[in-house]
């Protein structure tokens, strides 16, 4: 019985330090909160400094992609990224659209689409 107890103890021992480096090495991966695919169905890139600054946003990345695919009918969103255009925050949203890979600003605040790439 001592055996057994000591040989748990001994796994177990070596098992927690190799855990915790795992978690320590996947937690370094990306210097952004928020990044990757996620249940939205596209990337969405997040700088936390960003986020930190402009705190909750009105119109949130999954919004401001549905304004996107409600102006431009067809469209798939690929990529939403938060950023700021004269301090205000904007969404830089990229998509294709009949095959073409295009790019719009909404305004974080209130949805409006604030640039169109031609």
């Amino acid at each position: 019985m001592r055996r057994t107890m000591w040989r748990t103890l001994i796994v177990a021992g070596a098992a927690i330090p190799i855990l915790g480096a795992a978690a320590l090495a996947t937690a370094g991966d990306d210097d952004r909160r928020r990044t990757g695919a996620n249940e939205a169905g596209f990337e969405i890139e997040i700088d936390p400094e960003l986020d930190a600054r402009f705190g909750p946003r009105p119109v949130n990345a999954v919004q401001a992609a549905a304004i996107v695919t409600e102006r431009f009918p067809g469209a798939r969103v690929i990529e939403a990224e938060l950023d700021e255009e004269d301090g205000e925050p904007i969404w830089e949203i990229e998509f294709i659209l009949r095959g073409d890979e295009r790019e719009v600003d909404v305004s974080g605040n209130d949805g409006r689409i604030l640039d169109e790439d031609d």
